[in-house]
């Protein structure tokens, strides 16, 4: 196939051939010979889905500032290094004209030329750059192209295309679009620039601060669930002493370049027999962002949905073949993640290979996939609760019975960690509680001798799969001088070899922005209990200062006083608190929804919110079967007042498309909520962005970024459950959203005579206070959380370990 370009420099028709690789012939990154390399069932729909799909699920800020010192003309620019060239070209996202500028002395001509050839009517210009002139130029996303990062600045080189202002691209909009699809940094000019106060992103709050403020790009994390334990994908690595984060400095998170052997076995729910069983050795070199597991054994009916291509499938019709029969215990698999890359090693057989292997004369094919905004896993990632819809819980001392190679079952002090991720189930993380040397103390020990290794981490299904524990053994330091065991593919291509991208994905499917339907739920061993879960972050850290935690009164009383002064409440997740009862005298059911850690967005609104009343127990946002879901939106729109306002429209199906034909119709499908015949008592409350006195409901989940909402819904008579769901938007325009969950009321109380309406000012509340602090001394109420059903609706919480 003949493509064409042209070079402005010089006016001259080119032809280049493109090369189509066949990615078939490469072995797909779910097939069974990799199966193992995935800890944590998630991966199957990342990888299934592909990383464009799964980014706009998350649909998450991740703030990724530059340096302060840059000059503004560099800033303007989007990056200090010179221009080398210029693309123009089509982009096949908004149908207009865009350009992005080539920075770095290392770009060659036929570098750019071929670059902007894979841009739809790409022109390239030589030593010419782009015009940023417009009004609506809102920033530049930059992108690092090379992935070495020991590269002098001579050799660097960067793409910044221009992001361009408009009805259905804020500031926000465009940022998030640059760090979540391209992978980029969001460097505000103009208009966003001011809004940002000048930074190169959206102001971020303290608790996110450490995720960039390390020297050269590092410690940045993941976007939403995914931060919770992952780096993202264009961190530059990780560091022991990242700034400003509960765990800086801690010997207990994990070394940063390490080795072990590692041996997991699978256990069904309700049974300790093990259904499946793998070993190998996984590499490490998280200050550079990197990763390399090498599999070696593969025993056992691997148990976990959306997996891919299978030769032995274990089941029938029935069940979809659920299960994959895998026995491999002479060929190794290898996986390498290199910050947002993912690559898939088969290697030939009979090749005489070692573990660690680096003759890649022995490799027989290779793929990778683009894996976009997730990294490798963060070195603290299970001491803190950083990221969306995760909660830490110190546990301290356990001595464990050790499965040491050599020795057998061996007693050990085990220090340990629990970490809740966003389906409501915990990962337990134990370290090693006594190293070698510490009682000696001697100075002249092996560093080994001193490290609280990694020892046995207890991982939950997620409902994809089934659990299981991994234990680390053989541990060993990595230095600089190993880096050569992750150059792998590299080498390969540089020796002749080729490596294509996976890119066709559920093949010509719609690709929308809704989360994967759950056809099967594999229940968990290891669902967090609510009468055993406490939050404790407590890392160990000499920086951290450790939180201050109300002292623990009587649960009863709590609970009595809570439901006395409110309604009953539900705990949906960390971002979401619902009060709700029936009231029987309107035969209506009284809500009051609050989300929390609602901040303003660049232009001072709030994001939109939602809450939508499923039509059954699938976790969708639309109907499976056609139709629309009926949802309460929050908006807070230029023009609309000072207080945001609650309306009642409809979710379209094309709305998951990011279609703005949909946003625009359900906008006009728009009425006040108050205004509907079966909702009444309306009331939206937001401190954030209004002082004013207003009508709200006695609550003591509310807080300065809360934002409640009010209301009575008419239903009839007591419904035993109700099917809900809620999304928070990045900006205050309909779009992306940032979170998103599935959950059910299962019961309504009868409404208590004391949970009216109170006028909502500084001296009721000051006496609510009084009363509970009168009744429950100094500590603040905890909530009365009932049985809640939710479903996780985002993609990628789940650790890749």
């Amino acid at each position: 196939m003949m493509k064409k370009y042209i070079l402005a420099s010089t006016a001259t028709l080119f032809a280049t051939n493109t090369k189509n690789v066949d990615a078939a012939k490469a072995p797909h990154p779910l097939h069974p010979k990799f199966r193992s390399q995935f800890k944590c069932p998630y991966a199957e729909n990342w990888l299934t889905k592909g990383a464009e799909v799964a980014a706009k699920e998350l649909g998450i800020d991740i703030s990724a500032p530059l340096k302060a010192d840059i000059k503004q003309h560099n800033r303007k620019l989007g990056s200090n290094l010179p221009i080398a060239g210029s693309c123009t070209y089509q982009n096949s996202w908004t149908g207009e004209k865009s350009c992005m500028n080539f920075h770095g002395d290392s770009w060659t001509l036929n570098e750019m030329i071929e670059r902007c050839n894979t841009e739809q009517d790409g022109v390239a210009t030589q030593g010419v750059g782009c015009d940023d002139t417009a009004d609506n130029v809102g920033g530049w996303c930059v992108k690092d192209v090379e992935t070495n990062n020991m590269l002098t600045a001579a050799e660097m080189k960067e793409e910044a295309s221009l992001m361009i202002l408009n009805d259905m691209a804020s500031c926000d909009m465009n940022k998030m679009a640059c760090e979540s699809f391209v992978q980029g940094k969001f460097v505000a000019v103009g208009s966003c620039a001011s809004a940002s106060g000048g930074t190169s992103s959206s102001t971020s709050s303290t608790t996110d601060e450490a995720d960039t403020t390390m020297e050269g790009d590092k410690c940045i994390i993941a976007p939403g669930a995914m931060g919770a334990a992952h780096q993202a994908g264009f961190s530059k690595g990780y560091s022991t002493s990242c700034p400003n984060t509960p765990a800086q400095d801690s010997p207990y998170m994990w070394p940063l370049k390490w080795a072990a052997n590692y041996q997991t076995k699978n256990m069904a729910f309700g049974s300790d027999d093990i259904t499946f069983e793998s070993r190998g050795r996984t590499f490490y070199a998280l200050d550079k962002n990197w990763k390399r597991s090498d599999t070696t054994y593969q025993v056992g009916i691997l148990r976990t949905i959306g997996q891919g291509p299978c030769d032995n499938i274990a089941g029938d019709s029935e069940t979809n073949g659920f299960g994959c029969v895998l026995n491999n215990t002479d060929t190794m698999s290898t996986m390498i993640h290199k910050g947002g890359t993912m690559y898939f090693i088969d290697w030939k057989p009979d090749a005489g290979l070692v573990v660690g292997e680096r003759d890649v004369s022995k490799i027989e094919s290779c793929s990778y996939i683009n894996m976009a905004v997730v990294g490798n896993i963060r070195s603290d990632w299970f001491m803190d609760k950083r990221g969306d819809d995760t909660d830490v819980q110190y546990l301290g001392n356990q001595h464990v019975f050790y499965p040491d190679p050599d020795e057998g079952p061996i007693p050990m002090l085990a220090k340990q960690w629990r970490k809740k991720d966003f389906a409501s189930q915990y990962f337990t993380m134990s370290m090693l509680g006594n190293p070698p040397n510490k009682l000696a103390n001697e100075t002249d020990a092996p560093a080994e001798d001193n490290i609280h290794w990694p020892m046995i981490l207890n991982i939950p299904g997620e409902g994809f799969g089934d659990d299981f524990l991994q234990v680390y053994t053989k541990h060993e330091l990595l230095t600089d001088e190993d880096d050569d065991l992750f150059m792998l593919v590299e080498n390969f291509i540089e020796n002749g070899g080729e490596c294509p991208e996976i890119t066709s994905f559920n093949g010509d499917e719609e690709i929308t922005v809704g989360p994967p339907k759950q056809e099967v739920h594999i229940p968990s061993n290891l669902e967090v209990e609510e009468a055993s879960w406490m939050s404790n972050e407590f890392t160990f850290s000499p920086v951290w200062q450790v939180p201050t935690r109300p002292a623990v009164t009587d649960i009863g009383a709590v609970a009595s006083v809570s439901t006395a002064l409110s309604k009953p409440a539900t705990e949906v997740s960390d971002r979401v608190t619902v009060e709700s009862c029936y009231d029987e005298a309107t035969k209506s059911i009284d809500m009051s929804v609050h989300f929390h850690e609602i901040d303003p967005t660049a232009n001072g609104r709030l994001p939109w919110i939602a809450m939508g009343y499923r039509s059954s127990e699938e976790c969708v946002m639309t109907p499976t079967s056609g139709g629309v879901t009926p949802i309460v939106l929050i908006t807070h729109l230029e023009g609309e007042g000072e207080v945001p306002k609650a309306h009642s429209t409809s979710l379209l199906p094309t709305a998951k498309t990011l279609s703005s034909d949909a946003f625009a119709s359900m906008y006009m499908l728009a009425r006040p909520l108050s205004e509907t015949d079966d909702h009444t008592d309306v009331s939206v409350i937001a401190p954030q962005v209004s002082n004013a006195a207003v009508s709200m409901t006695r609550s003591s989940f509310t807080t300065d970024d809360t934002v409640t909402l009010n209301f009575k819904r008419v239903v009839g008579e007591n419904p035993e459950k109700l099917n809900l769901m809620y999304a928070i938007g990045m900006s205050s325009e309909l779009g992306i959203h940032t979170t998103r969950k599935c959950f059910v009321i299962d019961a309504f109380s009868t409404c208590s005579s004391l949970s009216g309406q109170v006028t909502g000012n500084a001296d009721s509340t000051k006496m609510e206070n009084a009363q509970l602090q009168s009744t429950l001394g100094s500590s603040s109420a905890p909530m009365s959380t009932f049985s809640t059903l939710f479903f996780s609706c985002m993609l990628g919480a789940a650790v890749w370990f």
